[in-house]
């Protein structure tokens, strides 16, 4: 038996005015929320409140960071900054501290690998120094 398998399966169909159902939506609870808040408030603080009921209604409707609906990404940034954090630190011992610390804490520096040295440089008359003795001196 032969089937047909569709293509493009992850990509919405756009219904009307390019827009697919689920924008389409978001602009019905946008024109919503107008009527309603038109017929509620005046006329300059409805024009005033209309600017940022189109502004997040819009970024809900087309904004798609990193390939997701706005919706997911704020409903994954409300779950990371409400979710309990793992801290993981190393203690750094003072010099008010006990002796045992203090012991315990140099036989960590004594383990620990040398901190590299800084190589000086030699300046342009050191140079010229060097060379004169090395000609001279043989």
């Amino acid at each position: 038996m032969h089937v047909n398998v569709p293509q493009f399966i992850d990509i919405e169909d756009k219904i009307a005015f390019g827009l697919t159902s689920k924008q389409l939506l978001w602009m019905g609870g946008m024109a919503g929320c107008l009527i309603i808040l038109y017929s509620l408030v005046d006329r300059k603080v409805f024009l005033f409140a209309a600017i940022f009921v189109i502004i997040i209604f819009g970024t809900f409707t087309f904004y798609r960071p990193q390939g997701i609906t706005f919706l997911s990404f704020f409903g994954y940034m409300v779950q990371y900054f409400a979710s309990p954090k793992k801290y993981v630190w190393r203690r750094m011992y003072n010099a008010k501290e006990s002796t045992f610390s203090k012991s315990l804490h140099e036989a960590r520096k004594k383990q620990a690998a040398p901190a590299a040295q800084i190589k000086r440089i030699p300046s342009q008359s050191q140079l010229k120094r060097i060379a004169w003795v090395l000609d001279t001196k043989k």
